[in-house]
């Protein structure tokens, strides 16, 4: 048998022939034993943490009790200075993402904690179910502890779907008129509404809807009407005799 016998500045480095694990360098050094008649290796690899990796070729095959020496001298990795952020979050139980990967959830403390920071740029991304969702960018030194309040906003607005059986009727919110179904409207003040569908030929829907920051959906099955040769009510009317029910339904409540 030949010996390869590699010498590293770095006690603990673990070598590899060809992707096969050989042994740690001890004392500098490693004995790596080969057949002479065995398939020749073609690379050597040395690495340990905090040092770059080295790679290199194997360009001859030692005979019979001889020894080839090989020399690697590893480089040390410079040292990263890592930051510590912590984000001051109100409401608690949020959920925190940090550069688009999920972090944890808010302790009852309020203070989120995210450790070993590497220098530089990152995205947070701040929710929570009721509230509008807070992103921003943050920079980060090394060594720094940065302190970043974040405050969750109930959401003044949300979308408001509404469709009709059959379609094409008009939709009148808080007695003005917004449009014909089937229509979306994206930003509805969160609260109390008052929701009005008419169509000819059908019995008017009025329904109390409430807006949050998820928005409302609502699904109008029209029922057709019984003709008593008596005029209709005008939307405007019928909508301020509503709103009168609905006035004091309210106040009663």
């Amino acid at each position: 048998m030949g010996t390869y016998r590699i010498h590293c500045n770095v006690d603990g480095a673990k070598v590899y022939f060809d992707g096969d694990y050989k042994g740690e360098i001890a004392a500098g050094m490693l004995d790596v034993p080969v057949y002479v008649t065995g398939t020749p290796y073609r690379t050597f690899t040395i690495e340990k943490d905090g040092y770059k990796t080295y790679t290199g070729a194997i360009t001859s095959v030692p005979g019979k009790g001889q020894v080839i020496d090989i020399y690697v001298k590893l480089s040390a990795l410079p040292l990263i200075e890592y930051g510590t952020l912590h984000l001051l979050v109100t409401p608690t139980l949020s959920t925190v993402y940090f550069d688009g990967t999920e972090a944890g959830t808010v302790p009852p403390s309020g203070v989120f904690i995210i450790r070993d920071v590497v220098p530089g740029n990152h995205a947070i991304r701040v929710s929570k179910e009721g509230y509008a969702t807070q992103t921003m960018e943050i920079f980060v030194e090394k060594n720094e502890l940065k302190k970043v309040p974040v405050t969750l906003q109930k959401p003044v607005s949300g979308p408001l779907t509404i469709s009709s059986d059959p379609p094409g009727a008009s939709v009148y919110l808080d007695g003005q008129m917004i449009g014909m179904t089937p229509l979306t409207v994206a930003d509805v003040t969160t609260g109390d509404h008052l929701l009005l569908i008419t169509l000819d030929g059908y019995t008017d829907f009025s329904q109390v809807i409430t807006i949050t920051g998820e928005g409302n959906t609502v699904s109008a099955a029209l029922v057709p009407s019984v003709q008593t040769g008596r005029a209709g009510l005008s939307p405007v009317v019928l909508f301020a005799a509503l709103a009168g029910c609905a006035f004091l339904v309210f106040r009663k409540g």
